[in-house]
């Protein structure tokens, strides 16, 4: 996946894949096999550890727990966030509840960064 300085369109920016017992995020994490929607991090948070390009795999059969990237759909959109409690996201700027229109619809299981050598990092 190239990296685009401004990741707007739906086809660059989400992927659904279903990751088997052949793929290195399976056999090396020990996630499960199963259905995924990868999510491309287009801006970074240095404070959670999260760059621009990353690639959040998200589940959609996974309850959130404090701490955890989850996917909102929100008014037909989808979004990252990270959980921090039930019923509360947390911002840049503090914490604050979910809205109403906003619902998670995934729950992140491991992050894909592509380093400067072309080699893969991953992390949970």
């Amino acid at each position: 996946m190239e990296k685009d300085e401004n990741i707007t369109a739906h086809d660059k920016r989400r992927l659904q894949v279903y990751a088997d017992d052949e793929d290195v995020l399976v056999k090396v994490l020990g996630i499960p096999e199963a259905d995924y929607e990868c999510v491309l991090v287009n801006g970074p948070w240095a404070e959670k550890s999260l760059l621009e390009g990353d690639i959040v795999l998200c589940a959609g059969n996974r309850a959130a727990l404090a701490g955890d990237i989850v996917l909102i759909e929100q008014d037909g959109r989808e979004r990252l966030g990270v959980l921090a409690e039930p019923g509360f996201l947390e911002t840049k700027y503090g914490r604050r509840p979910l809205e109403s229109s906003e619902r998670i619809i995934g729950v992140g299981v491991a992050i894909a960064r592509k380093l400067a050598g072309g080699s893969i990092d991953f992390a949970l």
